[in-house]
């Protein structure tokens, strides 16, 4: 591709420095498609820039468990003759994107962060890889990620570190989805939350993650963890970003002039008062106050909420998630407790405690859960709360024991399936570390979500670069 920069080099001009090239990394998903049909930089270039970052910062975020180079490269020398033809293309065409290492791969490692499965090399596709290479997207690798999403990590592929700073972790279980995103290797990627894997990343690491509407996105080819709960969604920097590659893993279309104006005025906002007074941590606490008072300057019309039993929810959660998740492990499990992270198998075997009447009283509760958030969404467009109740902690926290108090915030949506969105609310002071505001809507009516979480995040100066 004949791209302006590249007839620049050729003519002895100025290339683009390494500063310049990291901030064109960090440009939105529609920036870099006008700079592609414009010509002002290539697929190849992006590509290769992308593959630089990647190199440089791994392993000190080890968001990685398998690089596409070859692969990568190839897709983007395929988009860009797309671009040098002038042919019509879409919104992620050219796009370097990742995807969690959950995800199935035709004749590539799908290793499910395990030892099990640390040379499974699948014979098929998963639904959201399929619909990626069908947009044209550059698939650059496969994200680490907490042992079959289950709340460790194994020490054979070691913690993913969090961009703002790598002491601490990046969250999971979509770890290297987050890492990656906000450390600006590449401009998405696609993760799995059943208790708040997208979420929880997305808050640590200062990025937007949206768990869409239960089943909107194919779970086809997804290793499943809790098939009640699993989510598939998007993790990026910006909201709208956000919405281009929902639009493409889904069924769901988005007027995006109208959607992202900025303009909330009158949208109904509901504080769910329980999940934001009890947050200890002052600094998590000032930021949400500060968001939700933004929202009002903003013009959305705000009101405190109850939802009864929310604060307690995740443990009528915990029996579904115990038993689907042992029973998805029946072929492993007797045989292979050496093999497990320490914690992942005393989850599985606290799964093969629960009983019959424990997961169908667990399903009841959960319809009666789920009228009682619909019937405060009949009163309110969204919900808000903070995604977390502190910053990126040192290490993940471990599900262990029933230990789950870090979803509290997070599972109560997978549990009724209603789209939640986590953005940034801004730094904390004292460290410079992210926190999020969740955003919670009806059922598929993600446009609400999203408009309400891309008004909030331009006005508060939107995505901010990790120091790293």
């Amino acid at each position: 591709m004949n791209s302006k920069l590249l007839q620049k080099t050729a003519e002895g001009g100025i290339t683009l420095t390494t500063m310049e090239m990291k901030q064109l990394l960090f440009k939105s998903i529609d920036e870099i498609g006008r700079l592609y049909r414009e010509k002002e930089v290539s697929p190849v270039e992006v590509t290769k820039a992308t593959l630089e970052r990647l190199h440089e910062l791994e392993p000190k975020l080890n968001a990685f468990v398998t690089v596409l180079e070859d692969q990568a490269l190839a897709q983007a020398a395929e988009a860009e003759e797309t671009f040098v033809k002038g042919d019509q293309t879409g919104s992620l065409y050219g796009i370097p994107v990742s995807l969690k290492d959950i995800f199935m791969t035709t004749g590539i490692r799908t290793s499910m962060g395990s030892r099990i499965l640390k040379d499974y090399v699948p014979a098929e596709d998963a639904f959201v890889y399929k619909a990626l290479k069908e947009a044209g997207a550059v698939i650059i690798g496969k994200n680490n990620m907490l042992e079959f999403a289950y709340g460790s990590i194994h020490p054979d592929y070691g913690q993913c570190n969090n961009p703002w700073n790598v002491n601490r972790t990046a969250g999971g279980s979509s770890t290297g989805s987050g890492a990656s995103v906000a450390a600006g290797i590449g401009f998405a990627s696609i993760g799995t939350d059943t208790g708040g894997s997208i979420r929880v990343p997305a808050s640590f690491c200062g990025i937007v993650g949206m768990k869409p509407t239960y089943d909107t996105v194919s779970r086809q080819g997804l290793f499943p963890l809790s098939q009640s709960l699993d989510h598939v969604g998007p993790l990026t920097r910006t909201v709208r970003d956000n919405a281009i590659v929902l639009e493409q893993i889904s069924s769901l279309s988005f007027d995006y002039d109208s959607l992202f104006s900025g303009n909330i005025q009158g949208i109904k906002v509901g504080v769910i008062r329980s999940l934001t007074e009890s947050i200890s941590n002052p600094e998590v606490y000032a930021l949400t106050a500060a968001a939700i008072q933004k929202l009002k300057d903003l013009g959305a019309e705000v009101l405190e909420v109850d939802i009864p039993g929310i604060e307690t929810i995740e443990q009528s959660a915990l029996p579904i998630v115990l038993a689907e998740a042992a029973a998805n492990h029946k072929e492993w499990y007797a045989d292979r407790e050496n093999d497990y992270a320490s914690a992942t198998y005393a989850n599985l075997k606290e799964g093969y405690k629960v009983t019959a009447v424990s997961y169908v009283e667990a399903l009841e509760v959960k319809k009666q859960f789920t009228e009682a958030v619909n019937q405060v969404l009949n009163q309110v467009d969204v919900l808000v709360c903070p995604t977390m109740p502190y910053p990126a902690t040192e290490q993940d926290p471990s599900f262990e024991n029933g230990n789950i108090d870090v979803s509290q915030r997070t599972i109560p949506f997978n549990y009724t399936g209603h789209p939640a969105l986590s953005v940034s609310s801004g730094n904390t002071p004292s460290e410079n570390l992210p926190a999020g505001l969740q955003i919670i809507g009806r059922y598929h009516d993600e446009k609400t979500v999203y408009r309400t979480a891309d008004a909030f995040q331009r006005a508060t100066g939107g995505y901010k670069l990790p120091p790293l």
